[in-house]
């Protein structure tokens, strides 16, 4: 994508406001570089990963997934490879209730633990200074927590379609205010129920740090699920600024304006306190 600006600046071809508004969402939004290899840990958890773990002495970031009610990682194929391709090992329980966060912190860990393991494939290969959590409905909770509950294992957590509060039980309260890390908080403009723009509103000004925020047109609670929809290109971005140090995937929300602020897919757009 940079490359076709350069050369389109060079020809005298002008982008247009279109392509100007997504061109980072655009590159992030497809497969990145690395082949996917996936395995199973038992029936706990489903690895989705860089084949070629380490090459060129990468260290690779972690991300822990939680599903949502009821809901298992094979249907959410699209999310878990595309953070793969991109160089991140991410680990998804199999758990259907992954509102504590207990499960996706244990996940955290297993893969944290296989980095010092002489005998796993992840062996010296992982970055675990660098972890993140992502989750969907009662699984962005359980990001959520997994933030907030780990003694400070996570840097980044993206909730996506955090139900409101009257939705949440009271095993699985999340409480955003006490967030240290970077979050992004994502739903949908067709999630009224049970994600609102005002429930995610009051969660992005409850977090006292760095924070964002943003509506996806059109997208109902369960759009992540399956190919992963429009959410892939800004998800991805997000962890590649925030766990890759990625200086472009950063212009999506940092800058004057951020791109995403400016998206024509995107609604009620907004950051605070980013790094």
């Amino acid at each position: 994508m940079r490359l076709l600006a350069a050369v389109m600046l060079l020809l005298g071809i002008k982008a247009s406001p279109a392509q100007a508004a997504s061109a980072i969402e655009s590159h992030y939004k497809v497969a990145g570089p690395w082949a996917v290899a996936t395995a199973h840990v038992g029936s706990a958890y489903k690895l989705y990963y860089p084949a070629n773990l380490g090459a060129g002495g990468v260290k690779h970031p972690i991300v822990t997934w939680g599903n949502g009610t009821y809901a298992v990682p094979m249907q959410y194929p699209g999310v878990l490879h595309q953070l793969a391709s991109w160089g991140f090992a991410v680990v998804a329980s199999t758990d259907k209730t992954t509102g504590t966060g207990s499960e996706m912190i244990e996940a955290a860990q297993y893969l944290v633990a296989r980095n010092a393991d002489s005998t796993s494939v992840f062996y010296g290969k992982l970055d675990v200074t660098k972890v993140g959590a992502v989750g969907t409905s009662q699984g962005a909770g359980g990001a959520v927590n997994t933030a907030t509950k780990s003694d400070g294992l996570i840097k980044s957590v993206v909730p996506i379609a955090l139900p409101a509060p009257k939705w949440v039980g009271s095993g699985d309260k999340f409480f955003v205010d006490q967030l240290t890390c970077p979050v992004l908080f994502m739903s949908g403009t067709n999630d009224g129920i049970i994600s609102p723009h005002s429930a995610v509103l009051g969660y992005y000004d409850a977090v006292p740090g760095a924070a964002a925020k943003a509506m996806l047109k059109g997208a109902g609670h369960n759009t992540i699920q399956g190919t992963g929809g429009g959410y892939l290109g800004y998800l991805t971005a997000w962890f590649m600024y925030t766990l890759q140090g990625d200086t472009y995937a950063k212009g999506a929300f940092v800058g004057s304006p951020p791109e995403i602020n400016t998206n024509a897919s995107w609604k009620n757009a907004a950051q605070k306190n980013l790094p």
